[in-house]
Formats: C-alpha cells, structure tokens, sequence
C-alpha cells in the first residue's frame, strides 16, 4: 500500500492557504457521502465529535 499525502508544493507557511483553495465545496446534499474522522483528546477532540454529530 503506497500513503500519498497530499501536502502542497511550496513553503511551509503557504501550504494550507494553497489546499483550501484547491479543494471543493461540500454541498448539503452530497455531506453525507463523506466520512469525517476525529482524532484528538482532551477537551478539543471531546467537543468537536458531539458538535460535529449535532450538525448532522
């Protein structure tokens, strides 16, 4: 199995500016295609999993 990244070319400080303008738009209809994964602890990954469910 080959990891491919994905991170952007260029300097360090530029690299997520260059992936949010590269990505798509999730529209409300095609949300539920997508699966979002939560990894973190403490109170950060305590509050996003529950927000994040509430949304739908």
């Amino acid at each position: 199995m080959i990891l491919k990244n994905k991170v952007p070319e260029g300097p360090l400080a530029d690299k997520w500016t260059k992936y949010k303008s590269s990505i798509p738009l999730v529209s409300p209809a095609n949300k539920r295609r997508l699966e979002v994964l939560v990894i973190g602890t403490g109170l950060a990954g305590g509050s996003a999993a529950p927000s994040l469910a509430e949304m739908g």
